[in-house]
């Protein structure tokens, strides 16, 4: 098993893992049950939001993916690191899902001032 595949492997569970956590806090902000599970599920976005941040806003995944396949920091190609994305669709996943989750927090924040 190489390197790259691997850590293909890995972006590829942290990608679906953050797609799951949309449901329990999707649930959580619609019908106020499963505050705890709500909670539980911040975890995964809330780490790539700060490796966004710790990385200059690129995946540090990404990053890694582009220093093995020994592509230049100033080259805009990307490198396929999450296995069961086409390409045109990995580079979209930032760009139009953080204002998904972004919505998500901001209405499961609301639902829990609401019951204070």
């Amino acid at each position: 098993m190489s390197p790259l595949f691997l850590l293909q492997f890995v972006h590829t569970i942290v990608f679906v893992v953050c797609l799951a956590s949309l449901l329990p806090m999707g649930w959580y902000a619609a019908s106020g049950q499963g505050a705890i599970w709500a909670l539980w599920a911040l975890l995964p976005p809330l780490g790539v939001f700060v490796g966004l941040v710790l990385n200059r806003g690129r995946c540090i995944l990404q990053t890694l993916a582009r220093r093995m396949r020994g592509v230049a920091k100033t080259d805009p190609r990307w490198v396929r690191d999450i296995l069961i994305l086409p390409e045109s669709w990995a580079l979209k996943v930032v760009p139009v899902m953080l204002p998904v989750f972004v919505l998500v927090i901001v209405a499961a924040a609301i639902r829990t001032m609401a019951s204070l």
